[in-house]
């Protein structure tokens, strides 16, 4: 048998020399002669498979999953943990598909920006019911109680105990019985026990195998009986998925601004801070992190003007890409927000008096 080492062959080939740069950094920090980074290439070859199957681009959407993925999963995992027992005595959503009392039914779905309440939208919707299908958000549920709107379902995704003040009122205490409570399986335990109703749903959302390889896998296999839903990333489109998943529609939005208002100063958003420490990396100073992470918007049929930022670009993609989905599938979306970005193919946009006088 022939142990000897194979003989290295030179290989001449052409990278654009930013690629090159990049990749030799790597290869000086970790001390490999480049036949040694070939050969770690060859031996590992499932992963080097990851890497070519992700996007060819650094997109948006790619970089922020990759960043909310990496930041949060030791959080998501031990939030896990600490529900375990409730999940495991708790239904997954697809019961509720199992008496189809939602399917072909109008749904309205409340997110909690600012057009909720500059356009009294919550008023207008308790002043004319209608055999309607309501989800709210966790951050709009207290609004919605206080004007008199119970409604069929809130959904918290955000994994952060910061959500708890949003549940914890002697209001929603009064009226959770009533409500069903849709809870991703890596929402903070401290806020799922706070909960006081009795109707109690689980879900898992899905992490891109691109993205962290093997996780989504190892979570399928830990929650076998929980159905994954996609959330888009924030709760407001996690809502008309939810509502898409159960068969109503057409399914309006409010509150849905994924904006801030026009004037709305930069340094109150939520990100303004995480931007400004990419400044002299990434940016070359403030005007120019605010040109690159700030995108100013009109809304073509409500005639307004508002401004995004880099996450919420992000958001309305995949709100995009939502409604592209569940318009194929018959689902139609409509935005009553009034204000706000969303606006595109498959999306219908009225004032949400004419939706609930339509659709009523």
């Amino acid at each position: 048998m022939d142990d000897k080492e194979p003989k290295a062959v030179d290989r001449h080939i052409s990278v654009y020399e930013n690629d090159f740069e990049a990749f030799n950094k790597i290869r000086k920090k970790y001390s490999l002669s480049w036949p040694e980074v070939f050969k770690r290439f060859s031996i590992y070859q499932n992963g080097i498979e990851y890497i070519f199957s992700a996007p060819g681009e650094m997109s948006k959407q790619l970089r922020l999953d990759l960043n909310t993925v990496m930041g949060l999963i030791s959080m998501w995992i031990n939030n896990i943990r600490g529900n375990w027992y409730e999940i495991d005595n708790s239904p997954d959503i697809s019961e509720l598909l199992k008496d189809n009392i939602y399917h072909g039914r109008c749904a309205v779905t409340i997110a909690a920006g600012p057009s909720l309440k500059e356009r009294d939208h919550l008023k207008l919707l308790h002043d004319n019911p209608g055999n309607r299908v309501i989800f709210s958000t966790a951050h709009s549920l207290i609004s919605c109680l206080e004007a008199g709107v119970i409604p069929d379902f809130t959904a918290v995704v955000d994994g952060s105990p910061k959500m708890l003040p949003f549940i914890d009122h002697p209001l929603v205490d009064k009226y959770a019985d009533d409500i069903k409570i849709i809870f991703c399986s890596s929402v903070d335990p401290g806020v799922v026990k706070r909960w006081k109703g009795k109707q109690k749903y689980f879900f898992m959302s899905g992490i891109p195998e691109n993205l962290v390889p093997n996780v989504d896998t190892f979570l399928c296999f830990l929650l076998p009986k929980l159905t994954q839903l996609d959330t888009g990333g924030n709760s407001g489109a996690f809502n008309f998925s939810l509502a898409a998943y159960l068969g109503c529609g057409p399914i309006a939005m409010i509150g849905m601004d994924l904006s801030h208002p026009k004037g709305h100063p930069y340094e109150q958003t939520q990100y303004f801070e995480a931007y400004s420490q990419s400044i002299g990396r990434e940016y070359k100073g403030r005007k120019d992190m605010i040109e690159k992470c700030y995108t100013d918007v009109h809304h073509d049929f409500f005639n307004t003007d508002s401004y995004m930022d880099f996450v919420y670009e992000v958001f309305l993609q995949s709100l995009l890409n939502m409604a592209k989905y569940n318009a194929e599938n018959g689902i139609k979306m409509i935005n009553c927000t009034e204000g706000g970005v969303v606006q595109g193919d498959n999306i219908e946009c009225m004032k949400f008096i004419e939706f609930l006088k339509e659709w009523g």
